[in-house]
């Protein structure tokens, strides 16, 4: 989850609060709760530290849908 949404396979050995975003400024993990829309997958941000999570109806869907998503794609790169 943490490359998913970070691009980083580690934790900074001073913690998340100095995760750093692309620019090299501090951006903190943020989970982002979005519209649901039939099919949508969690969006990851690397630029940001950001991870959009539609409001699925059940823990089962989000479990589904983000273990996907983690496991067939290596960074959740995306334009913003």
């Amino acid at each position: 989850l943490l490359q998913f949404v970070t691009g980083t396979s580690g934790v900074p050995s001073r913690g998340f609060s100095v995760l750093q975003g692309s620019d090299g400024n501090i951006k903190l993990f943020c989970l982002n709760g979005v519209q649901y829309k039939s099919g949508a997958y969690p969006r990851a941000h690397t630029c940001f530290n950001r991870l959009d999570l539609p409001m699925y109806k059940s823990k089962k869907d989000l479990r589904e849908k983000l273990t996907f998503a983690v496991t067939n794609c290596s960074t959740g790169f995306t334009v913003e």
